[in-house]
């Protein structure tokens, strides 16, 4: 059984280990270590294959419906969750012949700004668009003693201009150098904690379906 450090986990914010040859069961043995394994959308399974695919092939409402092959933004993981799951762990089967990256961002560095965009980030309201169960939310959320970031530009659109202001405000603070750039290798394991590290898809040199990660989201007990 692979240990996870949950220590190193909380400090540091994600963990990247490389151990070849897992298959989907043991990496649910791994998520239960650190909390409960969860499907992210009905009759789905726990672990997700995510290989890229042009739009017209890609779940409805998913990224891959919206941005086809090309890259992904910074985003949180299960947005349209009421409290998105704490953790994700990604496994690489397959890099891919493109050699595509996955991007971090720490969001806690947006709190290195002024005074008044902490207060943006807990106060502007969003809508969350999840059909009939679509909810307000902040992109910072603090209450009943739970803590995390929530943003995903596709499924949560800003209800006044403050909303818009403050997205523009994000993209021109996120900047290149704070990125940490993740670049796969067959047998790579990431988990990272989705409450605090927004993540996205780099782009690819050439088409490649080939590349194929395994996904499990990983609700907090």
């Amino acid at each position: 059984m692979v240990g996870i450090s949950i220590k190193e986990l909380e400090e540091v914010g994600y963990i990247k280990l490389n151990i070849p040859g897992l298959i989907e069961e043991e990496l649910i043995a791994i998520s239960k270590q650190i909390g409960i394994p969860v499907e992210t959308r009905s009759g789905a399974k726990v672990v997700d294959h995510l290989s890229p695919k042009e739009k017209k092939d890609a779940h409805e409402n998913s990224l891959s419906r919206n941005h086809g092959l090309n890259s992904f933004p910074l985003h949180t993981d299960t947005a349209y969750f009421k409290i998105p799951v704490r953790y994700i762990l990604l496994y690489s089967i397959n890099p891919g012949s493109g050699d595509r990256p996955t991007y971090l961002y720490d969001a806690k560095n947006l709190f290195n700004h002024d005074k008044e965009l902490r207060f943006e980030l807990a106060n502007v309201l969003f809508k969350v668009i999840n059909g009939r169960y679509s909810f307000l939310t902040t992109i910072y959320n603090c209450d009943q003693s739970k803590h995390f970031f929530r943003l995903d530009r596709d499924c949560m659109k800003a209800t006044s201009s403050e909303g818009t202001e403050l997205l523009t405000k994000i993209n021109n603070l996120i900047c290149p150098r704070d990125l940490y750039e993740v670049k796969w290798n067959i047998g790579d394991l990431l988990i990272l904690d989705n409450w605090r590290f927004l993540h996205g898809r780099g782009d690819s040199k050439m088409i490649d379906n080939d590349r194929l990660l395994f996904r499990v989201s990983i609700k907090e007990r």
